[in-house]
C-alpha cells in the first residue's frame, strides 16, 4: 500500500503507525510528496499536477495494483484524482481528514491563514525546518498559488466523482472536525462503494490520533472489499 500525507506532513509523520503495524506484514511504501521530507522533486508552479505525475510513477515503480491511503486535503485529492486518471493502478481508497465537496472559498481562506498561524509558533517553525529544510515556504506557496489559481481542476473532489469510481473507498475521519464528521458518518450518500468509518475523539489526522482504531478499521475494510 501507498501512504500519501497531507500538507506539510511526511509519509512517516502522517502514517507512523499503519507503518510500525503494518511492515512485514504488508509491503508498505510511504511516499514524500514533492517539496516535502525526503522526496529529491521541490515545488514548482503547477503543483498538484506535478505531485500527481510523481504519485503515478512511483506507483509504476513499486508496483500495482495499490491501495492508497491518503491524508487530508494534499493526500486526498491526489489519490482520488489517480483513481480517476488510471484505474489500472489503483485497487481501493482510504482517505482521512477529509470531506469531498469542501467549498473553493473555506479552502482558499483556511490556506491564507496557515502561514500566519504557523509563524507564531516557533515550534512549529523549526519542526518544518526539520522536515522539510527552507524550502517549506516555497511548497507551501506554491500549493496555494495552483489552489487559488484552478481549485477545481486540481483539490477539488465532487461528491459525484467518488460515486464515479470504480473503486472501493473507506472514509475515515474523527469526531472534532463537523464536516469531517458528517462525510464519515453518513459516507454512504455518496455512493454504494462509499463507506464510512468514525473515531471518536480523534482529530484531523486520526491515523495518528488514534493508530490502532484506525488500522483496524483499514484491516477491515480490507478484508471485506472485492479482489480485482
Amino acid at each position: 500500500m501507498y501512504l500519501l500525507h497531507g500538507l506539510l506532513g511526511t509519509g512517516y509523520g502522517h502514517f507512523s503507525g499503519q507503518i510500525r503495524a503494518w511492515e512485514g506484514r504488508y509491503r508498505v511504501v510511504p511516499v514524500d510528496l514533492p517539496g516535502h521530507g525526503r522526496c529529491r522533486l521541490d515545488a514548482d508552479p503547477d503543483y498538484l499536477d506535478t505531485a500527481l505525475d510523481y504519485v503515478t510513477s512511483v506507483i509504476e515503480r513499486f508496483g500495482a495494483p495499490a491501495r492508497l491511503v491518503a491524508a487530508s486535503y494534499l493526500g486526498g485529492p491526489l489519490a482520488v484524482r489517480c483513481a480517476t486518471a488510471r484505474p489500472d493502478l489503483v485497487e481501493s481508497l482510504v482517505l482521512t481528514g477529509f470531506a469531498p465537496g469542501l467549498r473553493r472559498d473555506v479552502f482558499v481562506t483556511l490556506l491564507a491563514g496557515f502561514g500566519p498561524l504557523v509563524d507564531r509558533d516557533p515550534a512549529l517553525v523549526a519542526e518544518y525546518d526539520r522536515l522539510h529544510g527552507a524550502r517549506w515556504r516555497a511548497t507551501l506557496a506554491a500549493f496555494t498559488a495552483h489552489v487559488e489559481r484552478a481549485y477545481e481542476e486540481t483539490a477539488l473532489v465532487r461528491p459525484e466523482a467518488l460515486a464515479a469510481l470504480d473503486t472501493d473507498t473507506l472514509l475515515i475521519n474523527g469526531t472534532l472536525k463537523s464536516v469531517e464528521l458528517a462525510a464519515a458518518r453518513d459516507a454512504g450518500r455518496f455512493g454504494p462503494r462509499v463507506h464510512g468509518h468514525v473515531i471518536d475523539g480523534a482529530g484531523h489526522i486520526a491515523s495518528h490520533d488514534a493508530p490502532d482504531e484506525f488500522n483496524s478499521a483499514v484491516e477491515a475494510f480490507w478484508r471485506k472489499e472485492p479482489r480485482q
